[in-house]
């Protein structure tokens, strides 16, 4: 896939991350607290050098079709709101998995239900695949309610299903199928 595709909602631009972003992408890692509990690699002392690095490896990685991290950014003020990505590909069982996160400052504004929705959207249209699978740590409420308000279907509590901070940890497994 093109380096320089993007997916365009009437509010919203989800595309790949440049080092342009670098210091609005540091910003939002560094301060938004909720996100600290739930992604491990996203903390307060986030250091510019592993944002540049995490853009690299989110660069890399579209190039080799191995994932596909997009940048959430406004239209109208191309302000970085999160990112969502669809960071497993099942060739094997034609499926996906996707994750996501949204700044604290940017919460319960629509953000995550949009982009989530125009994610999940290419994932049946470009990608063709027949499963979206999501999976979030079980007590992270708002998590699971926006993955259901985008129409999500909730199966299982899956033992060992994500690692933590290297530690296996339960993992609520959605699917949302075409």
């Amino acid at each position: 896939m093109s380096p320089d595709f993007s997916i365009i909602t009437d509010s919203l631009e989800l595309k790949l991350l440049n080092d342009n972003h670098a210091e609005q992408l540091h910003n939002l890692i560094c301060h938004s607290p909720s996100l600290h509990q739930w992604i491990d690699w996203c903390q307060p002392d986030f250091s510019f050098e592993q944002t540049q690095q995490f853009i690299y490896a989110t660069r890399l990685n579209w190039v080799k079709s191995t994932a596909y991290g997009f940048g959430v950014f406004t239209r109208d003020t191309q302000k970085l709101v999160g990112m969502v990505v669809v960071n497993e590909l099942y060739q094997t069982f034609n499926m996906v998995s996707i994750g996501y996160w949204i700044a604290d400052q940017y919460q319960q504004q629509g953000f995550g239900r949009r982009s989530l929705q125009a994610l999940i959207n290419f994932c049946f249209e470009m990608l063709r695949v027949t499963r979206v699978e999501i999976v979030c740590d079980p007590e992270n409420l708002p998590s699971r309610q926006l993955i259901e308000r985008c129409g999500a279907h909730f199966e299982t509590i899956a033992r060992n299903r994500f690692l933590f901070n290297d530690q296996p940890r339960e993992g609520a497994v959605y699917s949302i199928t075409p």
